[in-house]
């Protein structure tokens, strides 16, 4: 019996709904993996699980406000964008009691926008992915950056190689899942890793492949170490891989190697984004992950190999 789906199907609605919402951060529209990753934003801090929290509710009930496709609202499709950009406001926003109303606007604004870009990229066979949590973050955060970039690490670039020792290379690893959450506690990227297994181990096998490249890529070629030990090179090919590899392509061995070459593009994208991105004071977010998936897809789909079709 797959036990975890059939806690699933037991929750009472509202709850499953949110938690599905929850579950797809990591493209796994379960509830119980849900309730892992609101567990792992509470373990990363307080105001981090209230803001998911806060989000994942107030993107869904928007959607059943606007009555949005309930299929897509039922498997949690309009709670992920709310939840991430309620958190990215959380964490590089001020902490003041406008802080809140902000969130509040921005998981409301990612259902509308999640709606609308999934119809305008419905024509090129591309999901509209994280993209909503993104570029609404981007707006918030350029409207509060002032000429100050907010805090990110791997915006430094180091020129020569370097190494790390072995102990360090396991903790980066796990920080680079951590990191979908905006968190580097070693715990976080644990309990997150847990949450994927329970849903689906090919998904949680490609989200250890895309920490190994987001670890190891960036070393190789000489970035900033202490942004590479934080993860911050590698949550863009985890989700690249966990996406491409248990989602969008079939499981074989060739779709295998293009998800492995997909995961290094998005190291390369984040090193390309980073720069471009210093002088507007913005963080890139997800958007390596994005630009990859696209790309990615977008190639699949013109040489028409066997692809797995999903509405996210």
């Amino acid at each position: 019996m797959n036990w975890p789906l059939e806690i699933d199907r037991r929750l009472p609605e509202p709850v499953r709904v949110m938690l599905r919402g929850a579950g797809q951060v990591v493209f796994c529209g379960n509830a119980l993996t849900g309730f892992f990753v609101l567990t792992a934003f509470y373990m990363s801090g307080m105001t981090a699980g209230m803001a998911a929290t806060l989000g994942v509710v107030c993107s869904t009930v928007t959607a059943y406000a606007l009555r949005f496709c309930n299929e897509d609202i039922q498997v949690g499709l309009y709670g992920f964008n709310g939840i991430l950009a309620a958190v990215s406001l959380s964490v590089f926003l001020p902490h003041t009691p406008w802080l809140w109303l902000y969130i509040v606007i921005a998981a409301m604004l990612s259902s509308l926008v999640w709606f609308l870009m999934t119809r305008l990229l419905h024509f090129c066979r591309l999901p509209a992915a994280t993209s909503p949590f993104v570029l609404i973050s981007w707006i918030f955060l350029f409207m509060h950056a002032s000429g100050n970039p907010p805090p990110d690490p791997a915006l430094n670039v180091a020129l020569e190689f370097s190494t790390i020792p072995f102990e360090t290379w396991l903790l980066a690893f796990a920080r680079s899942i951590s990191q979908i959450l905006f968190s580097d506690q070693v715990e976080v990227g644990v309990a997150l890793l847990i949450g994927i297994a329970l849903s689906t181990w090919r998904g949680a096998f490609m989200a250890i492949g895309g920490a190994i490249i987001g670890v190891a890529l960036p070393m190789a070629i000489g970035m900033d170490p202490k942004a590479v030990e934080a993860g911050l090179y590698g949550f863009n090919p985890v989700l690249t891989m966990i996406a491409l590899g248990s989602v969008f392509l079939e499981p074989t061995l060739r779709n295998a190697l293009l998800t492995a070459l997909a995961g290094m593009l998005a190291v390369f994208w984040q090193a390309v984004l980073t720069s471009l991105f210093i002088p507007l004071g913005l963080p890139v977010l997800a958007s390596p992950f994005i630009l990859t998936l696209w790309m990615v897809l977008l190639i699949v789909y013109k040489l028409r190999p066997r692809v797995v079709t999903v509405p996210n």
